[in-house]
């Protein structure tokens, strides 16, 4: 179950699977693997977008069901979502090739690049605990090079 800031519990499961269907897409290292991610949101019949046209088609017919003016109200606005999503489907038609066609990825940028380094950078030993320490003679004061040096008396 994936959880996330805004969703604690996990029970928006479908928003779970787009957020990993962008991650997907945002770590893809070709434009064929990005262009993959892409179908899955842009494919005419089975893709996200259609799918969800569908859904607000349904939800429709289910506002109107009601044949109150709230339920035909909540209608039009459902009718003007799945609309605006045809339109971004006929928009979108083809930019799968279009991204695959792309070629090589540029250079990742540079967050991708630090986000690399430390994931690979050696790790550097962390202080040891109090209780594994082994007591020694005190240390010695540590004095800048530039401090004067204490004056001794006779």
């Amino acid at each position: 179950m994936t959880r996330t800031p805004t969703d604690p519990e996990g029970k928006r499961t479908y928003g779970h699977q787009i957020l990993h269907l962008t991650d997907r897409l945002t770590g893809a290292e070709t434009y064929d693997q990005a262009a993959e991610a892409t179908e899955h949101v842009l494919d005419e019949a089975d893709g996200v977008l259609a799918r969800l046209g569908q859904f607000f088609e349904a939800a429709v017919e289910e506002s109107r069901a009601c044949g109150t003016d709230e339920g035909f109200e909540l209608a039009c606005r459902f009718e003007d979502a799945a609309a605006t999503l045809t339109d971004l489907s006929d928009e979108l038609h083809g930019a799968s090739d279009e991204m695959r066609a792309l070629g090589p990825l540029p250079e990742p940028r540079w967050q991708a690049q630090v986000a690399r380094y430390y994931a690979t950078a050696p790790q550097r030993p962390g202080p040891a605990s109090p209780t594994s320490a082994v007591p020694g003679p005190p240390a010695a004061p540590v004095r800048p090079e530039h401090a004067p040096q204490p004056r001794h008396h006779r």
